[in-house]
């Protein structure tokens, strides 16, 4: 038998253990909706990333640094904002655990002389930049987790893009007037090839709102037109760039998402014969626009810089296996670059400012262990993330983050503070809406175990708690 208790005491103890269970999950009718008191921070950190890429990607020792501290603020106000997230921070353990084991390791370096850091007057920056990218990553993941879906980050950064995309058009103007075929149009960034990676993000997202289906589309058709004029544009700008690369990779990815599309055949909107009539009208004019800017003639030594760029990688891996365990220290590329060179490599790569291949020059600066505990931790993120069903924003982010990690392994797309901040909140979003999918996934699963469970019996009997009480009846299940 029980302790004596009253069934109003029961009932109440009853809900208060089910609230308390609760607490840290995403309410079953929020997901997919609006973060409630925190849906200002996601149009804030869109504008604040495009605002970045519009105003030189971040990339010296300034603005970056305000860059960071700005990020990093909006994304400690998130997680201050969000402390009843129990489940999340349950479920994201493992993969947060190795982030920060990897932040500590690459800053051991500068309490414990482990190693020789010739950049020591960038090691600070260095690391800050990366704690703050780190934090707007579990930023964005909170968020989508809340939400239940990326959508909301995409519509946003798509909305920003198209105002990034026609400040870059304004731009571009005086490219087109001044030297069309002589140079390759760097867009805001100062670097063609990042420039280039940038637009095509934008015109993958923009164009996965413009294919959205009808039951997961927001915003109306003033979106979806909006934004099939901002994904022509980026492309346009992707192709004067000259970067076959992000040309590569904005087509590749532009062409999973159409098949994709194809394939889902739910929702009315929009039609997949416009959808299919639109595409071919793009690749066509991107074909065009090639033909007319440097893309044509720089296709004809592709093999040749292929070689090339596989001879740097290969240099550069030497470099880091000279200190394989702790590195150089971060931000020290440059230095040890120059302190590297040899008569034979000197003009070959007397003023590279990257390594062109993220993980080598992270080994370069951070050593094997930070590459083994990041590349774990997204590994574990990227099975939570496939194991459960996802919506169509997130096709559209997959793509994006695809194509900033291929442009990563062949260029310097991650260097730039602002692309990476992008892609840290794009691998945010993806991951938080998993997490909350394994969530809903675990409660049907309750939900489906408890239907035909047949309720156990109860029976009434005498009351033996204190004298007021006696008299009012006690009900328990039979053992």
């Amino acid at each position: 038998m029980r302790s004596p208790g009253t069934s109003q005491d029961q009932d109440a103890n009853a809900q208060r253990s089910a609230t308390h269970d609760r607490a840290g999950a995403v309410p079953d009718h929020k997901l997919g909706r609006d973060s409630g008191e925190l849906a200002w921070a996601t149009p804030l950190i869109a504008a604040l990333l495009m605002m970045e890429l519009a105003l030189g990607g971040a990339n010296d020792a300034v603005s970056s640094g305000v860059a960071s501290f700005a990020t990093a603020l909006v994304a400690g106000f998130v997680l201050y904002r969000s402390p009843g997230e129990s489940r999340f921070w349950g479920r994201a353990r493992v993969p947060l655990c190795l982030f920060g084991g990897a932040l500590l390791w690459s800053a051991l370096p500068a309490v414990v002389p482990v190693s020789v850091r010739p950049a020591a007057d960038l090691f600070g920056l260095a690391l800050a930049k990366a704690l703050a990218t780190t934090l707007l990553l579990v930023a964005a993941a909170l968020l989508a987790y809340r939400s239940g879906s990326p959508s909301r980050l995409v519509r946003w950064l798509t909305i920003f893009g198209i105002v990034y995309i026609l400040y870059a058009a304004v731009d571009a103007i005086d490219w087109l007037y001044d030297a069309a075929h002589a140079t390759r149009y760097a867009g805001t960034l100062g670097n063609t090839n990042a420039a280039g990676i940038v637009f095509a993000v934008v015109a993958l997202l923009a164009g996965g709102v413009v294919l959205s289906p009808g039951e997961e589309a927001r915003g109306g058709m003033a979106l979806r037109l909006a934004a099939l004029a901002g994904c022509a544009v980026a492309l346009i700008l992707c192709a004067m760039t000259g970067s076959r690369s992000a040309v590569l990779l904005a087509v590749l990815f532009g062409g999973v998402i159409l098949a994709l599309r194809l394939i889902r055949r739910d929702g009315a909107a929009p039609p997949i014969g416009a959808v299919a009539i639109g595409a071919v009208a793009l690749l066509g004019l991107v074909t065009i626009v090639a033909l007319i800017t440097p893309m044509a003639d720089r296709s004809s030594y592709l093999a040749a810089d292929a070689g090339l760029r596989w001879d740097s990688i290969r240099h550069y891996a030497g470099v880091a296996w000279s200190s394989p365990v702790w590195g150089y220290g971060l931000g020290s590329f440059f230095e040890i670059n120059l302190q590297t060179l040899t008569p034979g490599t000197a003009p070959i790569y007397w003023n590279f400012g990257a390594a062109h291949n993220a993980p080598i020059q992270l080994v370069m600066e951070a050593g094997l262990p930070c590459l083994a505990l990041l590349l774990i931790g997204l590994a574990i993120m990227a099975r939570q993330v496939f194991t459960v069903r996802r919506d169509w924003s997130s096709v559209a982010v997959l793509c994006a983050i695809g194509a900033i990690g291929g442009s990563a392994m062949i260029d310097i797309a991650l260097n730039v503070p602002a692309i990476a901040a992008l892609f840290a909140v794009l691998v945010g979003a993806l991951w938080g809406s998993a997490l909350a999918g394994h969530v809903s996934l675990r409660r049907a699963s309750l939900r489906r175990r408890s239907v035909g469970r047949p309720r156990p019996q109860r029976v009434a009997h005498r009351h033996r708690g204190p004298p007021k009480d006696r008299g009012q009846p006690i009900v328990e299940p039979t053992v």
